[in-house]
């Protein structure tokens, strides 16, 4: 195995250069038997990342970068039960370790046991453990049986792998935060910023029973693009106040 990754290099600056290949150990170098090592398939570059590029964080020089990664097991620790090599998985962005108080709650994102300066932890993340990150050709995966999301139909998801790559942030991000909203039958929806996560949020109101979903942005591209699947577009240009904005959409009086 030859590993490579998008290497963090300084404010402004990332390179693909090679990587230590993936071992089964935590950030720490404790050895661990439940993960497993995926070859990449697919990634996306989230807006965060973008945030660590361009120097405004902590980020170290040398961090592999990448949350979102969708790939296929090709090696498995020994305390794996549900999984299998040849398997093609998506990975939730946060490493979760399924077991402590705040994961049996449902708050993964605060997970207790995956980073050792405080709660929460993520793949190529400033601040978030030290995980590797996916923007790589291989990367290790630990907690594999909570953390994994297994595709029934291998073949079918591979026809499908640029859509469904999104499954391990920017749909789950936007369904959660229309969830979230209390989003039901009939409701009016109103997303602010029309990017990817609030698409996401404005199709997860439909597909909950939302009479009409809004998108507000500054961005003609991004609100022409709403307006053309089928979501009530709002230009924050100009000085109108945003209730009479929405008034007008609604036919308010």
């Amino acid at each position: 195995m030859t590993n490579r990754g998008v290497v963090y290099k300084g404010p402004g600056r990332v390179a693909v250069e090679a990587i230590p290949d993936p071992r089964f150990e935590t950030p720490a170098g404790r050895k661990i038997t439940h993960g497993v090592i995926l070859k990449v398939f697919s990634t996306n570059i989230c807006g965060s990342d973008q945030h660590m590029v361009r120097g405004r964080t902590s980020a170290p020089t040398g961090m592999v970068l990448g949350h979102e990664i969708t790939g296929e097991i090709i090696e498995r620790g020994a305390d794996v039960e549900y999984l299998d090599v040849g398997d093609l998985v998506s990975v939730p962005f946060n490493v979760a370790c399924g077991r402590c108080r705040t994961c049996r709650e449902g708050h993964t994102d605060v997970c207790l046991n995956v980073n050792e300066k405080q709660a929460g932890g993520a793949y190529g993340y400033v601040d978030l453990g030290g995980w590797v990150g996916g923007q790589a050709e291989y990367v290790m995966v630990p907690y594999a049986d909570f953390n994994l999301l297994r595709f029934p139909d291998k073949e079918q998801a591979k026809a499908k792998i640029l859509d469904l790559t999104m499954l391990t942030d920017i749909l789950p991000t936007g369904f959660h935060g229309a969830v979230n909203a209390g989003v039901q039958a009939g409701s009016t929806v109103y997303v602010a910023g029309a990017g990817p996560v609030g698409l996401a949020a404005a199709a997860a109101s439909r597909l909950l029973g939302a009479a009409v979903v809004m998108l507000g942005d500054f961005n003609m591209a991004r609100l022409e693009h709403a307006k053309s699947v089928g979501f009530e577009p709002v230009d924050l240009s100009g000085d109108a106040p945003l209730g009479e904005r929405i008034a007008q959409i609604l036919k308010v009086p």
